[in-house]
């Protein structure tokens, strides 16, 4: 079975030394024991590569065991009574759901490239917050930081930008300006349950937790968990032109071979190895069953999860088919025949179900 999931098994490195760790991550570095300072030796070392690679300083993370609370602590961090958080509409559901909640918010539009047009945020005043999306995980659009916090800032002088990176991994580099970010180890092939926190303004964040001391976050995460995410860190390797040129490859391979499809944004504009396809005529479930029985392992629809394969409000509010989706994730163990061999699964498996 080959894999296009977007969640890659870890690299055989993290692999071994995650055994290992297992070991040490049973003590408690709070200790005083011989074991708890290996422990903590262990985790500092963690978090001092983690944040080598990830451009930060190693006293601006926070870890976290579940990565969505992320989103919470970085908008609910940095906002102001009285401040409008802008995102955008294709933004993960949990910024969404915080920022409807919120008395004030503002949701930027894309065009049919995923991408948000600056202008959209004339109207921020002093105090506001940008929830900025580095890069979207289902369709690998990516948009373009520069611009959008100039932008932002020109108009908010004192606001705040809380990025989220989930998805982005080692494929895109933090803007010059920033306050929050959070980030996902699964973005760089480490384990699920690990997620990262950057505050680089802490004079301006507060902590929106019930809390006694300054801990800043719950220190409920797995320190295997953590020795494993920094070592996939260390040992995950740039091939982005390699694998652009694979995305390149079956896009062609799927205009060329099927009609009546959608290709979510330009591939130039997008991660080099997310590609999210949408066919007239065929049910993304039903796709996703015959490619399977073909041998190939795809995402489908914004959840992914045979629980909910709900209509996606990304490529809805990029105005391409929202039904008969899928969604290819190229890895670096990915060959040019694997690519080929997909092309001619999809094109057999679209044609057989628009014949029933």
């Amino acid at each position: 079975m080959k894999n296009f999931l977007a969640e890659a098994p870890l690299a055989p490195s993290a692999r071994d030394v995650l055994l290992d760790a297992f070991d040490q991550g049973w003590h408690d570095p709070q200790k005083l024991t011989q074991g708890a300072s290996k422990a903590r030796a262990l985790r500092q070392n963690s978090l001092e590569s983690i944040a080598a690679g990830l451009g930060v300083h190693p006293t601006e993370i926070e870890v976290l065991g579940e990565p969505s609370l992320g989103h919470f602590l970085t908008i609910q961090g940095f906002i102001q009574p009285t401040s409008t958080i802008f995102y955008s509409s294709v933004d993960k559901k949990e910024i969404q759901a915080i920022a409807r909640a919120w008395q004030s918010a503002v949701e930027l539009p894309v065009d049919s490239s995923g991408q948000i047009n600056p202008d959209a945020l004339r109207e921020a005043k002093a105090d506001d917050l940008f929830a900025l999306q580095g890069a979207n995980a289902e369709t690998g659009v990516v948009q373009n930081l520069g611009k959008l916090t100039e932008r932002f800032l020109s108009q908010s002088k004192n606001g705040s930008i809380c990025l989220d990176f989930t998805a982005v991994g080692c494929h895109q580099s933090l803007p010059a300006t920033w306050d929050g970010a959070i980030f996902d180890s699964r973005s760089w092939r480490g384990p699920q349950g690990l997620g990262i926190v950057a505050i680089k303004n802490g004079s301006k964040w507060r902590n929106p937790l019930p809390h006694i001391n300054s801990v800043k976050t719950p220190q409920s995460f797995s320190l295997p968990l953590l020795i494993s995410s920094a070592v996939a860190l260390e040992s995950w390797t740039s091939d982005a032109e390699r694998l652009r040129g694979l995305s390149r490859r079956l896009r062609d391979g799927i205009r060329s071979g099927i009609s009546d499809c959608d290709i979510a944004g330009e591939l130039e504009g997008s991660l080099p190895h997310v590609n999210s396809f949408s066919f007239l005529y065929v049910e993304g479930e039903e796709l996703l069953r015959s490619l399977e029985k073909r041998g190939f392992l795809v995402d489908s629809g914004s959840a992914c999860t045979a629980e909910d394969l709900q209509p996606s409000h990304v490529l809805a509010a990029m105005g391409i088919l929202t039904h008969g989706n899928v969604r290819v994730t190229i890895h670096t163990e990915t060959t040019e025949a694997d690519i080929e061999e997909l092309i001619g699964a999809l094109v057999q498996s679209v044609e057989e179900l628009r014949k029933q």
